[in-house]
């Protein structure tokens, strides 16, 4: 005798059902957390040519919206919101590696759509400057090249998950 539901499913629907709710959930709330930080974080660097926003206004913007996307999205997914996240996940075996090419595949369409929606409500002027990182003018006592900002994060970012 099969077990059915009161709707007249099978149980076997039903789980799939669930399964299947539990999925595109943790995959929606992935797309909504990178493509928020995506939004607000690029968007607190924009260049304004009556102010730049200062070190401390980005800092506290990304803090921010790193807080809101991780209290969002804990219980759906975990909040990786970011693939190196996702792979340091994977790495230490704590999702499968399915699980992980979804939730790199939802965070690269959820920054892409967080880069499009800013670039939609950006004024034109400003937009230019969307995406490009800008150092600080140097002094003939330090040259910075442009890779400086990437070599600096390469120095201090350790080479693995601290958890």
């Amino acid at each position: 005798m099969d077990a059915v539901d009161p709707w007249g499913c099978g149980w076997a629907n039903v789980l799939a059902c669930r399964l299947w709710k539990a999925i595109s959930r943790a995959l929606f709330a992935e797309f909504l957390a990178t493509g928020l930080y995506v939004f607000f974080g690029v968007g607190s660097v924009m260049r304004w040519p009556t102010a730049l926003p200062s070190v401390l206004q980005i800092a506290i913007t990304f803090n921010l919206v790193t807080a809101m996307a991780v209290q969002v999205t804990w219980k759906a997914s975990g909040a990786h919101a970011n693939p190196a996240v996702t792979l340091a996940f994977l790495v230490g075996s704590h999702i499968s590696l399915p699980r992980a090419v979804a939730y790199v595949a939802a965070q690269l369409v959820g920054a892409t759509v967080g880069a499009a929606l800013l670039y939609g409500v950006m004024p034109g002027d400003i937009r230019e400057t969307l995406g490009i990182n800008v150092t600080p003018p140097t002094s003939s006592a330090l040259q910075l090249l442009p890779s400086s900002s990437l070599h600096l994060k390469a120095c201090l970012t350790p080479p693995f998950p601290i958890s």
